[in-house]
């Protein structure tokens, strides 16, 4: 059944209103107050009556004065439509049915179309909202488990309030160990009066023969009261028969035909799984013709790196930055080695020497302060050689003078000797001479600078002329001419002499000077250097000197660096060359290689896909292969199970199995209604029950008379006892003992009410529960999103979740949302389950707003599966699902206006 519209004349806060409701899911959505819960209120109302005033459901009577009422545009089962209308009149309001061939039904046709259900059965089924799920946290294992079936199985929820109720009346009368019901309060009233009584009998013993004749009739009674009781079963036995007969002459006559067809044996579902293969087989052809040629069109012809040579590449690829700093390291070392080479060749330009021949020899010179410290004092010693020899010269020059002027005084005393005549000629010698003398000092002084020498030359010519005119005056004078020549003689060997020793000095002056310029000369060779060198220039020498190794140390330093870094380098780029197959240019490494490496890997991909959809294509083609052969040897299984070659005659199998299973359906419905009663028609004669009443009405005289002879001995024995307490006593046990059968038939009655509504709810969990448990379970799986695969009842009448690793959690201990999903799953399995007999709109409010995306993402998907076969009716406040379903069918409960049906596409 499915609702196509709604017309509201005046309900609650809707007057006048049409919402046209579609297959599938319809969402009705509408903030609070909005009247989502009366348009849900109308639907139950309409269908199932208007509540009593005096009750406690609502009546929504509309405030306004409008008509109370409206009517649901129906189509049922079979396709057909009709018009149900309910308006106020008595108390459950007036219906009347509108069916589409212009005739008219009431409540009779009503409760047909309805299956006989009431609202409490249809809420119970095929409507649950948040109110429901509520409370599951607090309820202990056995309540839960009760919950959970009472939602699995249709009409267990009345039976179990039922049975919860008599259970407790049972618990209010009698408890083994109690003392507060009423039967255990009674047992123990008449134990306390029973020994009372049998204290006051004691006193009574003398009228034994009463009291005997008492207990006689009180055992005749009790056999009397036990043979009534034989003949009322067999009575009660044999109506049963007589109820029973007929079923057992149809099940004969069931079982007759079903002889005829016993042997029939057809594959269960065989037609639908038959044309099912029949029509998957077409569409497998089909597939394997498309798979072919799609086949036949994909190739793979890239030839691109391995996958462990695109691996390696990758690899390599974080070198770079690496590949980046050793040659800016490289760049940085060559930029310091130029500007320290720059440095070094003006450091050898400052001190005057070629590098290129002569700077191995400085790099290796000791440039020590002690060897600058030495050379410095040759250069020293040198300088002070090179004075000495010149002193001693300018004194060997002047020895050699005075050596010539007393060779020419000798020559001069000699020529006084011979003449006197030549004293003016000695005169004009002297005068020579000093002037001689005079010419070369001056000469010599002007040659060298130095005018210390020209003042001696003069003072040495003031000299000789002093001394030749004193040589003379004293000649002239002493006329001793013979001493003053030996005299002369004697100074002049003495001249002789201090020019001989002069001569040895200044060759040992000269041979030392020899020896340090040697050295001097050694060392400046050795670097090519200026022999022209100062003394004073020396530490600055040194210095650069100093400079220059330390820079030929940092230049050697920085070549073994270099060196390194170009040795790494070119193990990268040797590195990069066997990774890539490509020319390489060194600036460009990095980048040729991640354009080389990207190009491959997208290569790699391509080639990754297509292989991928070629084996696809391939492995989809065997299977299909198989499928086909699957297919085939199913259709072969189908036909030998009903023992058939051809398709025609499967059919005819199916049609002879169809009528064997609708006679063995009959004969298991006579089976039930029979029971554990094992009879035969011939079981009993006709007049059988005619014989048993006779019989009862004779046994009741006889008990009657034996009652009344017990009366009579009673009120004898009291006469004779006299003792009215005693007989107050008796009279109080009698009526306790009648009370306690009372309670004890009241008790026996819950009892035998709650053992049939056990024995109805293990049928109905045995006929029904499996089928919705076995729906519930794949509900129950993918509302968890698979996290438990399966929901069972165990033997001892407990729910379970099972994982999909076998863990198992009773229900008790799932949380709050996984108790309300299993919940649902078997509330809309039951509904599914009845769909094949009995189909209402499922109808929900608001239920999953415990849920969180994921489950709530579940819950739509499984909604989504349901409204192909069901009409969904979900009434919701989140704005959020009514985006939920794309085909949903969005009715806004605030835009409806009178005449519109608030729809939103």
């Amino acid at each position: 059944m499915k609702i196509e519209k709604l017309h509201i004349y005046g309900f609650g806060k809707h007057v006048n209103v049409e919402i046209d409701l579609a297959d599938g899911i319809n969402v009705l959505y509408g903030e609070n107050e909005a009247g989502k819960s009366t348009i849900q209120q109308f639907i139950l109302h309409i269908l199932f009556g208007f509540p009593p005033k005096n009750a406690q459901l609502l009546r929504y009577e509309p405030k306004n004065g409008a008509m109370y009422g409206g009517k649901i545009h129906l189509v049922d089962e079979h396709g057909a439509r009709m018009i149900v209308e309910r308006v106020k009149g008595k108390a459950i309001g007036d219906v009347t049915l509108f069916f589409e061939d212009g005739t008219r039904g009431g409540d009779k046709e009503l409760s047909s179309l309805l299956h006989s259900y009431s609202r409490a059965d249809f809420e119970a089924i095929f409507s649950f909202s948040l109110l429901q799920l509520q409370g599951f946290e607090k309820m202990t294992e056995e309540e839960l488990t009760r919950t959970l079936l009472t939602s699995g199985t249709t009409g267990m929820d009345m039976l179990t309030s039922v049975e919860t109720q008599f259970v407790k009346e049972m618990g209010e009368l009698f408890k083994p160990t109690g003392k507060k019901p009423l039967i255990n309060q009674k047992i123990e009233e008449i134990r306390e009066l029973e020994f009372t009584w049998k204290k006051q009998m004691e006193e009574v013993q003398k009228y034994e023969p009463s009291i005997k004749r008492l207990h006689e009739l009180e055992l005749l009674i009790t056999e009397m009261i036990e043979k009534e009781k034989i003949i009322s079963d067999q009575l009660q036995h044999y109506l049963s028969w007589k109820q029973l007969k007929p079923i057992k002459e149809k099940e004969i006559e069931l079982e007759q035909a079903l002889e005829k067809v016993k042997y029939i044996t057809f594959p269960i579902d065989g037609i639908r799984r038959y044309e099912l293969i029949k029509d998957k087989e077409v569409n497998v052809k089909i597939t394997l013709e498309q798979l072919k040629e799609e086949l036949a069109t994909t190739t793979n012809n890239l030839q691109v790196l391995t996958q462990e040579e695109l691996e390696a590449l990758q690899a390599f690829l974080t070198n770079e930055t690496q590949w980046h700093e050793l040659r800016a390291k490289r760049i940085q070392i060559e930029e310091e080695q130029s500007k320290t080479l720059q440095s070094q060749m003006q450091q050898l330009a400052l001190i005057g020497v070629d590098w290129e021949k002569s700077l191995t020899h400085i790099v290796e010179a000791d440039v020590s302060i002690a060897q600058e410290d030495k050379l410095v004092s040759y250069l020293q010693k040198q300088e002070q050689l090179e004075r000495q020899i010149i002193q001693e010269n300018r004194l060997l020059q002047m020895k050699k003078e005075d050596l010539g002027k007393h060779q020419n005084h000798i020559n001069e005393s000699k020529r006084t000797k011979r003449s006197a005549s030549q004293k003016n000629n000695a005169n004009g010698i002297a005068f020579l001479l000093i002037g001689i003398i005079l010419l070369v000092g001056l000469a010599f002084s002007f040659l060298q600078a130095n005018w210390i020498i020209a003042l001696t030359t003069v003072l040495i010519s003031v000299l000789v002329y002093v001394g030749f005119a004193f040589l003379l005056k004293t000649v002239q004078q002493s006329n001793d001419i013979q001493k003053y020549e030996s005299l002369l003689l004697k100074e002049h060997q003495a001249l002789k002499e201090q020019i001989a020793q002069l001569d040895d000095t200044i060759r040992e002056l000269e041979r030392e000077k020899n020896q340090i310029g040697q050295q001097v000369h050694a060392f400046l060779m050795k670097y090519h250097m200026s022999e022209q060198l100062s003394p004073s220039l020396l530490p600055e020498l040194f210095n650069r000197l100093r400079i220059i190794q330390e820079q030929q140390m940092q230049l050697d330093q920085m070549e073994t660096k270099l060196y390194e870094v170009s040795e790494r380098l070119q193990k990268l780029f040797v590195q990069a060359q066997e990774a890539a197959t490509i020319h390489l240019i060194e600036d460009m490494l990095f980048h040729q290689l991640r354009e080389h490496y990207l190009t491959e890997k997208k290569k790699a991909e391509e080639q990754q896909f297509i292989a991928k959809k070629i084996v696809q294509l391939e492995t989809k083609l065997q299977e299909t292969r198989l499928l086909l052969t699957a297919y085939a040897q199913k259709t072969s299984e189908l036909f030998e199970e009903a023992k058939v070659k051809t398709e025609e005659d499967y059919y005819t199998t199916y049609n002879l199995y169809e009528e064997k299973l609708t006679i063995e359906k009959e004969i298991q419905q006579i089976h039930m209604q029979l029971g554990d009663n094992r009879i035969s028609v011939h079981d009993y004669e006709e007049n059988f029950e005619h014989e048993c009443k006779e019989k009862l009405q004779a046994f009741q005289q006889e008990r009657n008379q034996l009652l009344e002879e017990k009366a009579s001995l009673l009120y004898k024995t009291q006469k004779l006892l006299e003792n009215d307490e005693q007989s107050e006593k008796l009279q109080q046990l009698e009526q306790k003992k009648t009370e306690l059968h009372e309670l004890v038939k009241k008790w026996a009655a819950y009892k035998a009410v709650v053992e049939t509504i056990q024995q109805t709810l293990l049928q109905l969990k045995e006929e029904r529960l499996p089928e919705v448990l076995a729906h519930a379970q794949s509900y129950f799986r993918t509302l968890t999103g698979n996290v438990y695969e399966a929901l069972i009842l165990t033997p001892e009448g407990n729910f379970e979740a099972v994982r999909p690793n076998g863990q198992r959690f009773k229900v008790a201990e799932l949380s709050q949302a996984t108790k309300e999903q299993a919940y649902i799953s078997l509330r809309i399995a039951l509904a599914v389950a009845l769909k094949g007999t009995i189909s209402f709109p499922i109808i929900m409010d608001d239920p999953f707003v415990h849920f969180d995306r994921f489950r709530l993402q579940h819950m739509v998907q499984l909604m989504t599966e349901l409204q192909k076969k069901h009409q969904l009716l979900y009434f919701t406040c989140h704005e959020n699902m009514r985006y939920g379903w794309k085909e949903a069918h969005i009715v806004q409960v605030v835009n409806i206006l009178a005449g519109s049906g608030g729809n939103v596409k």
